[in-house]
């Protein structure tokens, strides 16, 4: 059942990706659409092979776009093997990026290059990263900017991550539930998303929690302890 609802998650958030995907998309192709044109028109060897690498470039754009929106398609792998939790981070912002860039949202990373490596599921992790950015993106709406950071903690042993965006807060009633499930304050959505987080952290011996004051933003944390 947990397996099934974490899976109707991850369709959700592909359904929610899909059109910054295809939207970017577009934007190479019509590159290369006119370079060929040109390509097709010029005698110009020079310009000929400017246009052939505007083409590649915007070939290769498209590729990394395919590319990780398939990887994270692919069903869950629930083995788990050591990683540096800015691969995954990086990932996710590669992912998240395209929705992020089509609603003039700022994103910065703040990542620590001296993490040790953690023990999780790569899948599954990178779920709960697309989750909050995504939930980030739909509390700011349009302009607006997305923190995400990490930082290794070594007195308590602990990798602390964090994501902050200036978006419109979590209201004081709200504050209890918004772990549980079905739970959502917009008209849209199954509230699925933030409980899901919950319960794949706990299954990696990580934390999660949250502070927000409403109209101002939120903050998300995630603590993944390490053993000794």
């Amino acid at each position: 059942m947990q397996d099934i609802e974490v899976l109707n998650n991850k369709l959700q958030l592909l359904g929610k990706l899909a059109a910054s995907l295809a939207h970017e998309i577009r934007n190479p192709l019509s590159i290369i659409q006119l370079n060929l044109h040109y390509i097709e028109m010029s005698k110009d060897f020079e310009e000929i092979v400017e246009s052939v690498k505007s083409c590649k470039e915007a070939v290769d754009r498209i590729q990394r776009l395919v590319e990780n929106t398939l990887d994270f398609s692919r069903a869950n792998s629930l083995e788990k093997k050591m990683v540096n939790l800015n691969e995954i981070i990086n990932k996710a912002c590669d992912i998240i990026s395209l929705k992020a860039k089509m609603n003039d949202i700022f994103l910065l990373k703040l990542l620590d290059k001296n993490l040790p490596l953690v023990n999780v599921s790569f899948n599954k992790i990178l779920q709960v990263y697309l989750n909050l950015m995504t939930n980030s993106i739909e509390a700011i709406g349009k302009r607006g900017r997305i923190i995400v950071s990490s930082r290794y903690l070594c007195e308590e042993n602990v990798i602390y991550s964090e994501i902050i965006d200036n978006g419109k807060g979590i209201l004081e009633e709200d504050k209890e539930k918004i772990f549980q499930d079905f739970f959502t304050s917009k008209s849209y959505g199954t509230g699925l998303g933030l409980g899901v987080c919950k319960r794949i952290l706990e299954e990696h011996q990580a934390d999660i929690g949250f502070e927000s004051v409403y109209g101002e933003g939120a903050r998300f944390y995630i603590k993944f302890m390490l053993t000794k």
